[in-house]
């Protein structure tokens, strides 16, 4: 998935009023003065309907989607030494910049409301179509001045209901900070009792564990529900290879089944895998920002639709 160029708003309008000067100035001379009046008058209603719609939908509140990130910057690995981790950059960025795009507004909140952490292993090239993408990543996150001061989960608690979704993108920051704070479940409760759209990134599938549960499940709020998350093989393969060392918690694939989950995955580690059961949408890791995203955004606009209604 490429991310494209971020709309100007104004760019129509400009685009507009330019090509209408170029048209005027090559009238050729011999033309009346009757004429040019006619076509500037044309040209200057058109200008004033394409201005008064820009101006008519920029009236209307843009839909919200609240964005949870983890503000941890290392993962204690074998109960002995610290990883640095944080929030992995592509998992936020593709359904971000789509978002975005589609002309919703975004909100982010950490714990505290402390700047988030770009894990370092997400800004490998092995991570992104090109160089180019991976730097407009970054300049994207770094315009949105919610993204540079985020507010914290007690306020996002507070404003839940102005929100149309959650996003909770990956990278094992949130392991060592939302996993435990006491403001996350009360959080997914809420946008699951109201039925809004929620979306859970590689690891993030593990903060349902933290919803209450039954030994088998009884009264979880998504007993029930597909669900994907990071495989257990891809969680082998970062522990071996990439952190060299585990975390206290893993097999996340195994903890949302105990609470009565239907997990499915995709056979091909390192692929992209996503999937959507009713309000819930979640992926399996850093190569599934495509499906994801496409997910996602599906189940945000249907919303919309239903509340439009």
């Amino acid at each position: 998935m490429r991310a494209t160029t971020m709309p100007n708003p104004t760019w129509s309008q400009n685009h507009f009023v330019l090509s209408s000067n170029k048209i005027l100035k090559r009238c050729q001379p011999g033309r009346s003065k009757f004429f040019k009046r006619i076509l500037l008058s044309m040209v200057l209603i058109i200008s004033m309907v394409v201005n008064h719609s820009s101006i008519f939908a920029n009236s209307e509140p843009k839909p919200k989607v609240l964005i949870v990130m983890s503000a941890a910057n290392t993962l204690l690995l074998d109960e002995n030494h610290k990883h640095p981790t944080g929030v992995f950059l592509n998992e936020l960025f593709y359904p971000a910049i789509r978002l975005y795009q589609s002309g919703f507004a975004l909100e982010f909140a950490t714990p505290n409301g402390k700047k988030s952490t770009l894990d370092p292993e997400s800004l490998k090239d092995k991570y992104w179509n090109s160089k180019e993408e991976k730097e407009e990543a970054i300049r994207f996150l770094n315009s949105l001045s919610s993204f540079q001061k985020p507010i914290s989960l007690e306020l996002a608690i507070k404003n839940n209901k102005s929100y149309t979704g959650l996003l909770i993108p990956g990278g094992q920051g949130l392991m060592t900070d939302l996993l435990y704070d006491p403001n996350l479940p009360i959080l997914l409760t809420k946008f699951q009792e109201q039925e809004k759209k929620i979306g859970l990134v590689c690891h993030a599938p593990a903060l349902l564990i933290t919803l209450p549960s039954g030994p088998n499940g009884e009264g979880f709020l998504f007993q029930g529900y597909h669900v994907n998350s990071v495989t257990k093989m891809e969680e082998w393969f970062i522990e071996t290879f990439v952190m060299k060392g585990k975390p206290k918690v893993r097999k996340i694939s195994e903890l949302l089944k105990e609470r009565g989950m239907l997990y499915e995955s995709s056979i091909f580690p390192a692929s992209g895998f996503a999937t959507r059961d009713r309000n819930l949408v979640t992926s399996q890791n850093p190569f599934s920002g495509e499906e994801f995203t496409k997910l996602y955004l599906d189940a945000i606009k249907d919303s919309l639709k239903k509340s439009s209604f």
